[in-house]
């Protein structure tokens, strides 16, 4: 699978920053990942009393970040060396990739006892990479605290930023909701993602993001994981360039 991505959905991805994509997921491993983080569990938890899980971790919206497993060789092949997603990264970025000692984490969202819609926020990632991809490991339902993200907004923050991907703002000095490209982005609607276990969702590395509003009587689980190129290092400290799509060869034609 050389060429994965069709010419539109690669033109969703540059004009949106974000795709979606169904069923690539490996069962088993989606499998060991679920039990992995229930045998880590606090033990108020309970795998079989969905009771258990509402209002768990209040202080931190209701999410949490299990990432003591995360450099094992089965969460790594998960989502890097899934064969699909290596060859998106590898059609839209190179194929010359940066090869991971762990991934992100897997991160939940609890369902909250609030069944009133909560304003969602985003924010812009501090470390540095290319492609950003969250999996689902279980079903998330609508209004399920999917993967929110905001349009477009990749293309606003891009160039508010001293360099290609580290995080310094141009205007470190202001408030960061007193800037221009934060109040455009605020006028977007966002997109609250969800599907079946297996699905994925990739996104660029400036978009705007946030965890969303858990109001379905399950757990969001989500394995994160951010592709990057071989020569990152090299090019991460270097101002954006006017082409922010220069370092993406598959969207640029480069």
């Amino acid at each position: 699978m050389n060429q994965p991505l069709t010419d539109e959905q690669v033109d969703f991805f540059r004009d949106n920053g974000y795709l979606v994509l169904r069923n690539v997921l490996d069962p088993e491993l989606m499998a060991q990942t679920r039990d992995a983080w229930w045998d880590a569990a606090p033990k108020n938890l309970i795998r079989s009393d969905p009771n258990s899980w509402v209002g768990a971790f209040p202080d931190s919206r209701f999410t949490w970040k299990y990432r003591d497993r995360s450099s094992e060789p089965w969460m790594i092949e998960l989502l890097y060396g899934n064969p699909e997603l290596q060859a998106v990264a590898k059609q839209l970025l190179g194929p010359e990739l940066a090869t991971p000692e762990r991934i992100r984490g897997i991160y939940c969202v609890f369902p909250d006892t609030d069944k009133a819609p909560r304003p969602s926020r985003f924010h812009v990632d501090a470390h540095a990479f290319h492609l950003g991809v969250v999996g689902y490991v279980d079903d998330v339902p609508p209004d399920g605290g999917g993967f929110t993200i905001w349009p477009g907004s990749h293309k606003q923050f891009y160039h508010t930023f001293k360099t290609a991907y580290t995080f310094n703002p141009l205007e470190e000095n202001k408030e960061v909701w007193d800037t221009d490209a934060w109040r455009a982005v605020l006028q977007i609607d966002p997109v609250h993602t969800y599907g079946s276990a297996g699905d994925v969702v990739l996104w660029h590395h400036r978009m705007g993001h946030g965890a969303g509003h858990n109001r379905s009587g399950q757990v969001r689980q989500a394995v994160l994981y951010d592709f990057c190129r071989a020569d990152l290092n090299a090019v991460q400290d270097e101002p954006p360039p006017a082409d922010m799509w220069r370092d993406w060869p598959g969207i640029n034609g480069g």
